[in-house]
């Protein structure tokens, strides 16, 4: 059966990983084959402009009267009322009743299951999922339940998700899928970040010295991302060198819990050498600004941060977790030593001066990592692997409806 209408599912229009893994993955699809795809979005966001580019969109909390519902859904869920929590989702998800049947049901992230059971009727129903043990073991129980018995195949992003998805959930190896996260690296590869535009990332930022090297975070300001632990690498970097190194962290609201507990450890510490600046719409120049960039979260699936600071050119440091540990040790012996065990901060620091203290040694331990990810991470090479596995899917399990 030839893969004719695809109804992508995503969570959220942020400008994180999965919604901007899935942006890619469905602008590729619309430009290189006749597949018509419509985008359901969870939650409103600045992504939602690019599903539209590709395909007809439906933004379920976009209204007041849907985001009560939503608030409904889940509170009722909550309190373990399932009549009236059926009922509230039922209004939530009312509008796409009118959208007809589909091939394929690719719900992005493991929190779009959610929708699952109130989606138009799919032949086959995909969950790509791109989170690791805390928050697949913290979902609710009724989307722990659905994750493991809605879906008729799991894409993971990355071998460690792989892992998980086979070992701990016990999923059928055999339908769960590797495709590991993808960007637009050979575009990115192609580009030239000026000298200006860099200098205008430094001028952000009015007491950083001349000569100060940078390292570099990103992500949200959540426990998972662990930006209160990007403050303490950076601590442990300023006792161990006289030398002006100062640490930017890109991303983030600048409000709400996650902020205030951030800047409280900042601000305790007297780490005024550590930055935080909120989304911002290029941060590519901040990346090529960059001497180093340091990932300090907790658990990381493959970030595309990550992806996109390796083709940049800036080495990468890690803890011991995800997908990126595999991407380095892939990659020669120095980029493995960019390989930390995990929440040694002072393992992290010693390492992190050794880069900025020898550019050869930058070069030595990024070079590999870029011209892998440029040609095994790049969407015109992922993208049409992942649609392949969809299409033999609709062929594979090509026995009725999968949801209604």
């Amino acid at each position: 059966m030839a893969l004719r209408r695809l109804l992508a599912v995503t969570h959220a229009a942020s400008v994180t990983g999965a919604p901007m893994n899935l942006a890619h993955f469905l602008a590729w699809v619309t430009r290189h084959t006749p597949i018509e795809v419509h985008t359901l979005v969870l939650q409103d966001g600045p992504l939602v402009p690019r599903f539209e580019q590709v395909g007809g969109v439906t933004v379920v909390d976009r209204t007041l009267a849907s985001r009560f519902f939503g608030t409904a859904h889940l509170g009722f869920r909550r309190l373990g009322l399932v009549a009236a929590e059926q009922r509230a989702a039922q209004a939530r998800f009312a509008p796409l009743r009118r959208l007809g049947s589909f091939d394929v049901a690719y719900l992005n992230s493991a929190t779009s299951i959610q929708a699952a059971p109130y989606l138009p009727p799919a032949q086959v129903v995909v969950s790509h999922v791109h989170e690791l043990d805390v928050a697949l073991r913290t979902m609710e129980a009724e989307d722990a339940e659905a994750i493991r018995g809605i879906p008729d195949a799991w894409i993971a992003a990355s071998a460690p998700v792989r892992d998980l998805l086979t070992g701990e959930l016990a999923l059928p190896a055999d339908r769960v899928l590797l495709h590991e996260e993808f960007i637009t690296a050979r575009a990115l590869a192609d580009r030239t970040v000026s000298l200006r535009e860099i200098e205008s990332c430094r001028r952000q930022l009015p007491t950083l010295p001349t000569s100060a090297a940078i390292v570099m975070g990103c992500g949200t300001l959540d426990w998972r991302k662990g930006p209160d632990l990007f403050i303490q690498v950076a601590c442990e970097v300023r006792r161990r060198t006289r030398r002006p190194v100062h640490f930017v962290w890109l991303g983030g609201e600048h409000r709400g819990t996650d902020w205030e507990r951030v800047r409280s450890d900042r601000d305790r510490a007297g780490a005024d050498h550590v930055h935080f600046i909120e989304v911002c719409p290029d941060p590519v120049p901040w990346m090529a600004t960059a001497d180093v960039f340091a990932l300090t979260s907790r658990e990381d699936p493959l970030p595309l941060v990550c992806l996109e600071s390796a083709v940049v050119g800036t080495p990468i440091v890690t803890y011991r977790n995800g997908g990126i540990p595999g991407l380095l040790t892939a990659c020669g012996v120095e980029a493995a030593r960019n390989v930390i065990d995990h929440l040694d901060a002072g393992a992290m620091a010693d390492r992190i001066l050794e880069l900025l203290h020898s550019s050869a040694l930058r070069d030595e331990s990024s070079a590999h990592v870029r011209h892998r990810v440029v040609h095994q991470h790049d969407v015109g090479v992922a993208a049409p692997r992942l649609l392949a596995d969809l299409e033999a899917l609709t062929d594979r399990l090509d026995a009725g409806p999968a949801s209604a």
